[in-house]
């Protein structure tokens, strides 16, 4: 658990995609719980700067409009981990976008 727990912070911290976003080629969907607060980092940042790390609804929006044919699932009372808080609607959504991606995705309630 240390060993891969190591490796993921060595990669997000070495290997951040954050400037890739535009060159993702294949159709994209973004999943995000919007009470999520998630942010590496946070935790050690001044406080005038935490207090706007984690901002998931603003982020997924701006992450859609950055990766071309993204789609973007927010799930408004859910957290950082839909797929395991709600797993219906996670699996509904994201089969019904495997079944017709390009009609889009928005908002799960």
């Amino acid at each position: 658990m240390a060993s891969s727990s190591a490796r993921l912070y060595d990669m997000i911290a070495t290997q951040p995609v954050f400037y890739e976003f535009e060159q993702i080629k294949p159709p994209t969907l973004l999943f995000v719980g919007d009470k999520d607060t998630t942010a590496i980092g946070k935790d050690t940042a001044p406080p005038e700067i935490r207090k706007t790390l984690g901002n998931y609804p603003v982020l997924g929006k701006e992450a859609a409009k950055r990766i071309p044919h993204a789609q973007l699932i927010e799930f408004p009372d859910l957290g950082h981990s839909p797929q395991i808080q709600a797993p219906a609607r996670f699996h509904e959504a994201l089969l019904g976008w495997l079944q017709h991606p390009e009609t889009g995705a928005t908002l799960v309630k």
